[in-house]
C-alpha cells in the first residue's frame, strides 16, 4: 500500500530532543502507511546522526535529507518536495506526535479524501507533560465545506499544529514556504486555504507541543530579537 502520510521534520541542532521526536512516529502500521522525512539543516551537534539511525533501523519509514543551512521554510519546502503521502504534516524536531492515537489515526486518512484534516493537539512542559488542550468536539467526525467553517471564530483560529494537507493540493498550488525569516507557520496555515474545498475533523489528539525551551522561536525574548 502506498504511503498515506507524510511528515516532515524540519531539524536544527535539536540532538536533546530528535531522538524521542522521532520514537513517537514509530507504530504498528508505521511501515506500512507512514513516511517521515527528517530535514536536518546543516546542524552542527549530533542531529544527523540520530536521523540517520532511525532511517538505518526502519529504512521502510525514515528517510533523512542533509543539506546546508537555509531555516525553517527551506526544510519544509525540502519535505514536499519529495513527498509520497497522500496527506503531508509538519513536526518540529523538539515536539512529538500522541503515539496513542497515531496508529488510529492513519488508518482514518485511509478512509479521508478531503483537503484538510484537523485534529486535536496540545501543548506541553519542557517534560512534554501535556497541561492544555485544543479540541474541536463539536466537529469530531465531520466533513464541512470550507464555506460552512469560514465565518467560525475557532476554525480561523486553527494553528499548525492541527492541520493535515492532501498533497497533491500543495503541488497543484505550486506551495513555497518563504524561506530565511521567522514565523512563517502563519503562510502553512492560511496560503493552502485559497485551495481547500472540504475539512474533515478527526477525534485525534496528535500534536504534542512543547514549551519552555530556552531559545525557542516563541520564547519572548527571541520574539522580540526577531521582530
Amino acid at each position: 500500500m502506498a504511503k498515506i502520510l507524510t511528515v516532515v521534520v524540519p531539524t536544527y541542532n535539536m540532538e536533546q530532543y530528535l531522538d524521542e521526536c522521532l520514537h513517537s512516529l514509530i507504530t504498528e502500521k508505521s511501515d506500512e502507511l507512514l513516511e517521515v522525512i527528517i530535514v536536518n539543516d546543516g546542524s552542527t551537534d549530533r542531529s544527523s546522526q540520530i536521523a540517520h539511525t532511525f532511517s538505518d533501523r526502519y529504512p521502510q519509514t525514515f528517510r533523512v535529507i542533509d543539506k546546508p543551512n537555509g531555516h525553517y521554510g527551506s526544510c519544509v519546502n525540502a519535505g514536499l518536495s519529495v513527498a509520497t503521502g497522500k496527506y503531508i504534516k509538519v513536526l518540529d524536531a523538539d515536539d512529538k506526535f500522541n503515539t496513542a492515537d497515531l496508529n488510529d489515526y492513519l488508518t482514518y486518512l485511509t478512509t479521508c479524501d478531503s483537503d484538510m484534516v484537523i485534529t486535536d493537539w496540545c501543548k506541553a512542559t519542557i517534560k512534554c507533560k501535556p497541561y492544555r488542550y485544543r479540541t474541536y468536539p463539536e466537529w469530531h467526525g465531520k466533513t464541512f465545506k470550507i464555506e460552512e467553517l469560514a465565518p467560525q471564530g475557532k476554525f480561523r483560529g486553527v494553528m499548525m499544529h492541527a492541520i493535515t494537507y492532501r498533497t497533491q493540493m500543495l503541488h497543484d498550488i505550486d506551495y513555497h514556504q518563504p524561506e530565511g525569516v521567522c514565523y512563517t507557520d502563519d503562510v502553512w496555515r492560511f496560503t493552502p486555504l485559497s485551495a481547500v474545498r472540504t475539512v474533515s475533523f478527526a477525534d485525534k489528539n496528535i500534536y504534542c507541543y512543547r514549551t519552555g525551551r530556552e531559545g525557542q522561536s516563541m520564547d519572548h525574548s527571541v520574539m522580540m530579537r526577531n521582530a
